[in-house]
């Protein structure tokens, strides 16, 4: 872990319990005096602490100093994506933001599965988790969108990953596709009148080099891959 996340850290002294607490003592197994690496993910300023004391449910930490040592991805990234299986999406949520997807929004899409709700606060604790993880000082942003005429008013300029599609030959190209947003579809896809939509608006279609079929959550790493 690269840090701890911490609310409100920031603060000259600082009272955790719950995750946070047993996170730092009983997993990592801190002990009085250490020094320790925290971060809010509001401000890109890294704080170190050091424990002060600690009980059986809780432990106070004093700042010993602060710098804005912002880790963020180098180029703004953002996706669309039709919307799965909660459970396809709470698994590659990690994987996305530690690839540096700098906003993901979610439709229903043709292909989506009716009535599926999403928590709010699972998808924050993933994404804080995987921030721990890989460093990353800020939270790649989700979205819930309608449905599909929402997300094509919203993102006018958005292009398509499919079948058939213009192969990203460079990674200049992936990052000028990804900063205006990419559509992904569902299992299965897009729907025949989905693919007709996209070509009345002269979207532009990019598509993968490979002859296997990928997932909706491969599709959707492999073209957020080819822009790191």
């Amino acid at each position: 872990m690269q840090f701890l996340y911490v609310k409100s850290c920031g603060e000259r002294t600082l009272s955790i319990d719950g995750e946070a607490f047993a996170h730092l003592c009983q997993s990592r197994r801190a002990k009085v005096g250490s020094t320790q690496a925290l971060r809010n993910l509001r401000d890109d300023t890294l704080y170190t602490y050091h424990i002060e004391s600690i009980s059986r449910k809780n432990a106070t930490l004093l700042l010993e100093s602060s710098q804005i040592l912002p880790n963020t991805p180098q180029h703004f990234s953002h996706l669309i994506w039709a919307m799965t299986t909660p459970q396809t999406i709470y698994k590659a949520l990690p994987h996305l933001n530690e690839l540096g997807l700098g906003k993901l929004s979610l439709y229903f899409g043709r292909f989506s599965q009716g009535g599926v709700r999403l928590d709010e606060g699972r998808i924050e604790r993933i994404l804080i988790e995987s921030c721990q993880q890989c460093g990353r000082s800020s939270l790649c942003q989700v979205e819930m969108l309608d449905d599909f005429h929402t997300a094509l008013e919203c993102y006018p300029h958005a292009s398509v990953l499919d079948f058939g599609g213009e192969v990203l030959q460079t990674r200049a190209q992936a990052i000028s596709a990804l900063k205006e947003g990419v559509f992904i579809g569902a299992e299965g896809g897009f729907s025949s009148q989905e693919r007709e939509t996209f070509a009345a608006q002269n979207r532009k279609i990019y598509g993968v080099d490979s002859t296997l079929i990928l997932r909706s959550q491969s599709a959707a790493m492999a073209i957020l891959a080819k822009g790191i």
